[in-house]
């Protein structure tokens, strides 16, 4: 391929960038995150496992669908990484990296699975006390800085649904409910308890790319994220109650997930729309992807492209921090 060629590269991350990738990638990531719990990693290796390969074929399944969309191999794919654009690390923000390469690393994807469970529970918690008018204002969804303009977008009109819709809400709930979530609300306990969870996944994914010789994509060496933190709550709160008080917490995380992908799928009609008739082929994956479950027959060449893909970004994003 000749050196203008490098537009396949280009091409692929701004799809990768865009609705049609991120509908499907970030609905499965978050829905299945849901069994990945922290005080139960190791009960539940086996299935993480299987979710895992159910991850790659997703990946292969939407990557090899846009290769044909745009008409070329594997094998031409593979020689259009190998030119390199000089770009790519500003082309990708880590959360980008970490969904591609996770189809690789069942470590990586493990940690990814397990973050995102926490924070999706932050979310909710934050939506929560938004709500009730505690939420400070550096961690309100409009005054956060998100890398992924998609997602910030979803974030901010979920929060807006939710803030219109409070008082219903809270008119639905019945008596223990609605004394739920007031103290969830107002508890800096729980909040601090979530942080605290998330950073530590943040600290053991940082040592597993240590182990395998990269660099955080993130940026973030060993040096800049904190420790493993212990969390020791400063309220007295009984065992059963705090359970009751960690139920309602995730019902809530739930009905944020239902509220995320109704929001996603409005970005894929819309994409549907610009894009259905100059890549049809990922369009329509995207939406397969996003309406059935089970596993897609894919091409064996196609496991190239994501071969490809991740050894690109090891080498470009993460491999080259000797300058």
């Amino acid at each position: 391929m000749a050196e203008s060629d490098n537009w396949v590269f280009d091409s692929l991350v701004g799809f990768l960038r865009g609705p049609v990738w991120n509908v499907p990638i970030l609905t499965f990531i978050e829905h299945k995150s849901l069994v990945f719990e922290p005080e139960e990693d190791e009960q539940n290796e086996e299935e993480y496992k299987k979710i895992h390969d159910d991850y790659k074929n997703l990946v292969d399944f939407m990557l090899g669908s846009y290769m044909e969309d745009i008409g070329i191999t594997p094998a031409q794919f593979e020689e259009a990484c190998g030119k390199g654009t000089g770009k790519v690390k500003k082309q990708f923000h880590h959360g980008l990296f970490e969904q591609v390469w996770a189809a690789d690393d069942f470590e990586i994807f493990k940690r990814m699975m397990l973050q995102k469970n926490i924070e999706l529970q932050l979310q909710a918690l934050e939506l929560l006390q938004q709500r009730y008018g505690v939420l400070p204002e550096s961690l309100q969804p409009e005054g956060k800085k998100t890398e992924d303009e998609n997602e910030s977008k979803v974030m901010e009109e979920v929060a807006r649904i939710s803030k219109e819709d409070h008082e219903a809400h809270v008119a639905a709930l019945n008596q223990e409910e609605a004394e739920l979530e007031e103290v969830l609300a107002h508890s800096l306990d729980e909040h601090k308890r979530l942080t605290a969870a998330k950073q530590n996944q943040e600290h053991l994914l940082a040592e597993h790319f240590s182990k395998v010789n990269i660099a955080d994509p993130s940026g973030l060496g060993s040096s800049d994220i904190a420790s493993p933190v212990t969390f020791t709550s400063t309220e007295e709160v009984d065992p059963a109650d705090l359970a009751r008080r960690t139920a309602f917490l995730k019902l809530q995380r739930d009905k944020l997930l239902a509220m995320k992908r109704a929001e996603r799928e409005k970005q894929l009609v819309i994409a549907e729309s610009s894009h259905g008739k100059t890549r049809p082929k990922s369009a329509r994956a995207a939406r397969t992807a996003l309406g059935t479950g089970g596993r897609k027959q894919i091409d064996p060449k196609t496991l190239e492209i994501r071969r490809a893909l991740a050894e690109k970004l090891k080498k470009e994003v993460i491999g080259e921090n000797d300058d």
